[in-house]
């Protein structure tokens, strides 16, 4: 169940997290990075999903010829891999677990 302002840094194990307006946490950071090597989110890094993150998601979906929600999803999480692997952004060695391991170092 979704839960507007939750933080994932915490949790040990990786999960798709559903993820909207209000979130945060290195989830957050991962999507608003991998949004933004794809051309498709202009701000920074800062692990809060914000209206420019909700935006450029928006975008990304249209991109793809998907259901226009805003709203990270384990489908939309699965297409923004394998994007990201298929134009050379991510190695195809690249899960889920990829984000857990991901760090402000990576964001810049």
């Amino acid at each position: 169940m979704h839960r507007a302002g939750k933080n994932m840094n915490g949790e040990k194990e990786y999960v798709f997290h559903t993820l909207s307006i209000g979130d945060f946490g290195h989830s957050v950071g991962f999507l608003q990075y991998m949004l933004r090597r794809l051309g498709f989110y202009k701000g920074p890094v800062t692990e809060h999903f914000n209206q420019s993150t909700e935006e450029a998601l928006k975008r990304f979906q249209m991109s793809q010829h998907e259901h226009i929600t805003g709203v990270m999803d384990e489908d939309m999480w699965r297409l923004l891999i394998g994007v990201a692997v298929n134009r050379g952004i991510l190695g195809q060695e690249v899960g889920p677990e990829y984000v857990n391991r991901f760090t402000t170092a990576h964001m810049g």
